[in-house]
């Protein structure tokens, strides 16, 4: 089963879960409020910083994919982690 994780936990992040719940995955959610919309639909709810390099880099570095549902996110973790072999969907380079 695929660890897909989203960086972020707002009503896009509760779309994307409501989407996945078709698929056969395993979802995971980091996000700093633990009462955001997307906390009771996920697998695996972690609280913390979005923007900060350490929470952003720990939480993804054991899933097979991540993407992002809002645009404010750590860009310097995801580019080490989309280089250790974590597939990034949503291009951080805009």
């Amino acid at each position: 089963m695929q660890k897909i994780g989203i960086l972020g936990g707002g009503q896009l992040g509760r779309m994307l879960l409501q989407a996945a719940a078709n698929y056969p995955v395993e979802t995971f959610v980091l996000e700093n409020d633990n009462e955001c919309p997307a906390a009771h639909l996920c697998h695996h709810f972690t609280r913390g910083d979005i923007k900060d390099f350490d929470a952003v880099y720990n939480f993804g570095k054991g899933l097979d994919a991540i993407t992002i549902e809002i645009e404010n996110v750590n860009v310097d973790a995801l580019e080490i982690l989309e280089a250790e072999g974590v597939k990034f969907f949503q291009s951080h380079r805009y």
